[in-house]
């Protein structure tokens, strides 16, 4: 039932109780992963601007490979890669933090309501970004290639990968259809 519809100057999106369900699972996933563990070292005392800021002097680079393809490294070199880190990300974890909080209260009124239903006037950039950071986390976990798609269809059904990807697949779908309804 998904699909992305122009409404007027605005987007709408229909959705069964049950996509919206494995929607909101997700976003509470990647939302836990963003906010999870304490990624600040410790205050510099030492730096004016850091204190200003309450900016952390250093910020640990994740461990988990989602969170490096979703907050990556900017430089090679350990030491710019660590400074870069400690001005950008804090901001770069709370916009996507925000950014999935948005995609969580709209579905949250399709869940609420216990029938199937449709989010409207919904934020279509906010959408596209909700659904690529998601798509980002899926292909990490299931290491998504280009062979990825053959291997989906040869799973046997009671494998319990085969509907991890196919949500992958699914997203990368509705992703499409967003992107075909922005540009019809």
């Amino acid at each position: 039932m998904s699909n992305f519809e122009r409404m007027g100057d605005g987007y709408s999106l229909s959705l069964t109780q049950d996509e919206a369900h494995i929607l909101i699972n997700l976003v509470e996933q990647l939302l836990e992963l963003l906010g999870e563990g304490d990624f600040f070292h410790h205050y510099d005392n030492s730096d004016p601007l850091a204190q200003l800021m309450a900016m952390p002097s250093e910020i640990v680079t994740p461990d988990d490979p989602v969170l490096m393809r979703l907050l990556p490294n900017a430089y090679s070199d350990p030491e710019a890669a660590s400074d870069f880190r400690r001005y950008t990300e804090p901001a770069l974890r709370g916009s996507k933090q925000r950014v999935l909080r948005a995609v969580r209260e709209e579905l949250t009124v399709i869940v609420d309501s216990k029938i199937d239903g449709v989010v409207e006037e919904l934020d279509a950039d906010t959408w596209l970004i909700a659904l690529n950071d998601l798509r980002i986390a899926l292909s990490v976990r299931l290491e998504i290639d280009g062979e990825s798609f053959e291997k989906f269809e040869l799973l046997p059904d009671e494998d319990p990968q085969k509907s991890v990807y196919a949500v992958y697949f699914w997203l990368g779908w509705l992703q499409e259809n967003l992107l075909t309804a922005l540009t019809s």
